[in-house]
């Protein structure tokens, strides 16, 4: 069976509609793991890691030409990918490890360069692509205005996902999509908010893995979510609307921020490193979230992530959702990438070695193409 066809099946199953109204229907927890392929997919000009992380330090910030100098790189004018990723190693070993830092490196500087590289990455992001943030607080965050037919295939893809659940017993039912993502970007609550009807927006629906102290500046719409409503959305990476908030916890803004607001402060984001630095307190406080999702999900969707080799610990994550084989015989993956499907099955065994066994008792199917024509697929059969 196609991917695309396992997966229309699969939804309509699961779904609370066309059963017996009398009889609960279970609910279904199907997570969609995002890389930055799923964002590319939506448009083109969202940028790699590559080009993201590659920059001419005097358009940016000349706060980030001292340090560069301080750890041995000495006039280079530009930053290139690796660069960067030694750059990102240097400033997390020195925080980890105040023997090993610098004379005149203290914790205080440090965490001034990790401020300004968040905020040249945010601003890096602008000048490449897009970032849709809002200009008044009770906003809904907007798509192009002028959509592609992929895009409104998209739109109307988790729309109809949308639709597949209910909590209108105060119980959930049906299929419910949760979100996972290595993104920054604002693409999944922008859907979200364009399949909500009237004046409802993601931020009263969609769980973060942390309960922030405001959003976009005023006090936040929900303390405690309710399970019959909500979806989660974790952002394994941070994201260009996470902020710390007074040293005590965080807080979402959407609203749009200036070359000076970023100075002062910076989104929080995980950025590439050497030995990726997961020890900070946002990551601490999402990554329980994203287990538990993961481990309460009986199907995983991954779309362009490749499960490189360097994200040990995103890999071991993965895991939590099929730690052992019972469990994969159990639970359904489909994985949609550009690689060839041979190539994701040998991933899918770097996190789930069981897999290169008996094959046949798991789930899995594959799809080497673009997710639009994925998504093309699954409209056609539904």
């Amino acid at each position: 069976m196609t991917s695309p066809k396992a997966f229309a099946e699969l939804i309509k199953s699961a779904s609370y509609k066309d059963k017996n109204y009398t009889q609960l229907t279970p609910l279904t927890n199907v997570t969609f793991f995002l890389g930055a392929g799923f964002s590319k997919s939506w448009d083109k000009s969202f940028p790699t890691g590559n080009e993201l992380f590659s920059f001419k330090i005097e358009d940016y910030s000349d706060e980030l030409d001292e340090f560069i100098d301080n750890i041995g790189f000495l006039n280079i004018g530009k930053i290139d990918f690796s660069t960067f990723k030694d750059m990102a190693y240097h400033v997390s070993m020195q925080k980890k490890y105040p023997s090993i830092r610098s004379r005149y490196i203290d914790l205080y500087n440090l965490e001034m360069i990790e401020n300004a590289i968040n905020a040249v990455i945010a601003r890096r992001f602008q000048d490449i692509s897009m970032i849709n943030y809002v200009k008044n607080p009770g906003e809904k965050l907007k798509l192009t205005t002028t959509p592609s037919t992929d895009q409104v295939n998209i739109v109307k893809f988790f729309s109809w996902l949308n639709d597949q659940t209910t909590g209108d017993n105060d119980i959930p039912e049906g299929m419910r999509p949760h979100f996972i993502t290595t993104n920054y970007d604002f693409l999944v609550e922008s859907i979200q908010d364009e399949i909500l009807g009237g004046d409802d927006n993601q931020l009263l629906y969609a769980y973060r893995g942390f309960t922030p102290q405001k959003t976009n500046g005023v006090n936040r719409p929900r303390t405690v979510f309710k399970h019959w409503l909500v979806n989660s959305l974790i952002k394994l990476n941070g994201g260009f609307e996470i902020y710390k908030h007074n040293n005590h916890g965080f807080s979402i803004d959407y609203t749009a921020k200036t070359e000076k607001d970023l100075k002062a402060n910076a989104p929080i984001l995980i950025v590439p490193n050497r030995e990726q630095d997961y020890t900070g307190e946002y990551f601490q406080a999402i990554f329980p979230k994203a287990i538990k999702l993961l481990q309460e999900s009986r199907v995983l969707v991954i779309i362009g992530y490749s499960l490189p080799d360097e994200d040990a610990l995103i890999r071991l994550l993965l895991r939590q959702f099929a730690e052992e084989n019972v469990d994969g015989t159990e639970k359904m993956i489909f994985f949609i990438d550009l690689m060839d499907e041979k190539e994701q099955y040998r991933k899918l065994q770097t996190v789930f070695p069981y897999h290169q066994y008996q094959r046949e008792w798991y789930h899995i199917y594959t799809y080497a193409g673009f997710f639009t024509n994925w998504v093309k697929e699954v409209l056609a059969l539904i």
